[in-house]
Formats: C-alpha cells, sequence, structure tokens
C-alpha cells in the first residue's frame, strides 16, 4: 500500500531531491560520485517528510522548509555512510555499501564530506535556534554510535538498548520534527508535543526494524531478514527473549549470536518462537505508536496530520 504523504508533497520531494543533488556538488568528481551513489539509490526520504509534513500541519508559508529538510537527509545519509564502515555491512539499500565498493577511507571521507555539506546548509539560516538544534542533535547521534561501540560484544540491556537507539535513532526523528516547529513560529507547548510525537514515532521506527529482522518477509518488506543477527548485534527481541528463557537457552542464544552464521538464524527463531517474543514485540510497538496518535491529536487537523496518522498506522510497511 501506498502512504498518502507521497501523493501529498510529491512537489516537495522533487524539490527536495533537486536540493540534495545540488547541496552534494563538488569540484572533487569523487566526492560528488560517491556522495551520489548513496543519495540515489532509493529510501523513501521518511524524515526530510516528516519534517515538511510537520511545517505544513503548522501553515509554514515560508522559503526555507526544502533546505531543512535537505539538511535533515544529509545528515541521514552521512550516518548511514559511517554506520556501514562501524558495522562493517556489505549490503545498503539494496545495493553495495560505499565501504564495500570503495573502501573504508572512501566510506569514512566522504561520509564526513555530507556531514559537511549538511552543516553549510545549516549555517545559512537565520534562526539560530534551528542551527542550535540541528548541531546538538548530530552531536547526541554521535554519542549513539559511541556507545553502542562500546557494549560491542557485550548483551546488552533493555534500558542501554533505549538510550542507544533514543540517540542513534530517534534523535533525528526529533530534530526533524522540531526544527519544522520552530520554523514554523510554533509555541513552547506545541514544541514539547512534536518532540514528545517525534521521539516516539523514531522509537517505534526501530522496534519495527527490530521486529523485522527476525520476522519480516523479505518479499514483502524488502528488508533482508538477519541482518543483525549476522553482525551480533542485541536488538530488543533478543534481549527480551533473554529476561524469558531458561540457563541453557540463554547461554544457546549468545553462542548463536557470536558466531552470526546464516545458517544457525533458524535455530534462534525457534528459540523466539517458543517464548512469543513477536507478540510482546508488537505489544510494545502498539504502545509507542499510541502516544505518536495522541500526540498528533493535539495539532490542527488538517490533510498534513492525516498523512502523518497514516504513516504511524502503517509502519509495518518498510519506510526506508
Amino acid at each position: 500500500m501506498e502512504l498518502i504523504y507521497k501523493d501529498l508533497i510529491s512537489d516537495e520531494l522533487k524539490e527536495l531531491e533537486i536540493s540534495l543533488l545540488e547541496s552534494i556538488s563538488s569540484d572533487v568528481n569523487l566526492a560528488t560520485e560517491i556522495s551520489n551513489y548513496l543519495l540515489v539509490s532509493g529510501g523513501k526520504r521518511i524524515r526530510p517528510s516528516i519534517c515538511i509534513l510537520l511545517a505544513k500541519v503548522f501553515n509554514y508559508e515560508g522559503n526555507d522548509l526544502i533546505k531543512l529538510a535537505a539538511s535533515i537527509e544529509l545528515l541521514h545519509t552521512a550516518t548511514l555512510i559511517h554506520d556501514d564502515v562501524v558495522d562493517e555491512s556489505l549490503i545498503r539499500r539494496g545495493k553495495e555499501s560505499i565501504h564495500s565498493k570503495w573502501d573504508n577511507a572512501h566510506g569514512v571521507l566522504v561520509g564526513d564530506f555530507v556531514y559537511s555539506k549538511a552543516f553549510q546548509l545549516m549555517a545559512s539560516f537565520e534562526d539560530q535556534q534551528i542551527i542550535r538544534e540541528l548541531a546538538n542533535s548530530t552531536n547526541r547521534i554521535s554519542e549513539g554510535e559511541v556507545l553502542q561501540l562500546s557494549f560491542k560484544q557485550e548483551v546488552l540491556e533493555e534500558k542501554d538498548y533505549f538510550e542507544i537507539i533514543d540517540r542513534k535513532t530517534a534523535e533525528l526523528f526529533k530534530a526533524s520534527a522540531v526544527t519544522a516547529g520552530i520554523l514554523s513560529k510554533c509555541s513552547k507547548r506545541e514544541l514539547e508535543n512534536v518532540a514528545n510525537f517525534a521521539t516516539s514515532l523514531g522509537i517505534a521506527f526501530q522496534i519495527q526494524d527490530d521486529i523485522l529482522d527476525y520476522f519480516g518477509e523479505e518479499a514483502a518488506t524488502g528488508k533482508k531478514v538477519g541482518k543483525d543477527f549476522i553482525e551480533g548485534k542485541y536488538t530488543l527481541p533478543v534481549i527480551i527473549a533473554l529476561k524469558k528463557v531458561n540457563l541453557e537457552k540463554k547461554q544457546k542464544i549468545i553462542e548463536l549470536l557470536n558466531e552470526g552464521q546464516m545458517e544457525s538464524f533458524s535455530e534462534l527463531l525457534e528459540i523466539l518462537n517458543a517464548v512469543n517474543i513477536q507478540k510482546e514485540m508488537k505489544e510494545i510497538f502498539g504502545h509507542y505508536a499510541d502516544i505518536c496518535l495522541n500526540a498528533l491529536e493535539q495539532m490542527p487537523l488538517n490533510e498534513y496530520r492525516k498523512a502523518l496518522e497514516n504513516i504511524v498506522l502503517h509502519l509495518d510497511q518498510r519506510l526506508t
């Protein structure tokens, strides 16, 4: 099912694509070529779309919205490039990751290049509050990356998991929304509600991503299952399972994750299914989706709010 936001803001999304390509233009042809390789490779632009939709909810009519949305997407793209280097991921959006196609040095340096392009756009805003919000979010995202790295090869606790995804995933959702609110001259109370909505959306988005990695259907979602398992990541399905199984099964889960062999994926899946992990995951996901919907009810009712509600209600589809 096609989400309704794509038609509703189709003109803005076309402008966004033009802005992104213009933003990564460089005299150094290789920097443009590699950046362009990832930018044009797909993705639904959900973070800049959240930015655009929320600004429209609050009737923003100025000229800075596409520039803000492009800043958000460039920040996201830079984090993806660096993530793939750290995680040694070979595939991104259905094709070779940048560090796999070129090498780690290209991945790190082009990630830095895309970050710098995002900051060039950010620096052009007259409102210092927008610049501060984006800069602070970039810092929190980086801290989340380092925090995750500090737990590598360790059994992750649930509180640490939520701390990491709050920084790594939810933070940019929040920045997308709050900066749109600032641009739209929202009140302090409105900004707090917008932040609550977007943070909960980011957490729900990550939880659904975790669900798909173990229980998704590749043909339906376009997402290859078992990626987190192969990389030995302690995501929420595993963390919850570790609290529910006996010592023997717990040791087995840890052993399977440490080995990260795809032929053993079904064995781990069998353990997760035995303790109804998918059902519990959906309940946790539903909790955050409900927070999103409740926050949206406090915003002006218009077609843009309805599009945001549609996104929340269809998060079971792969968005990016």
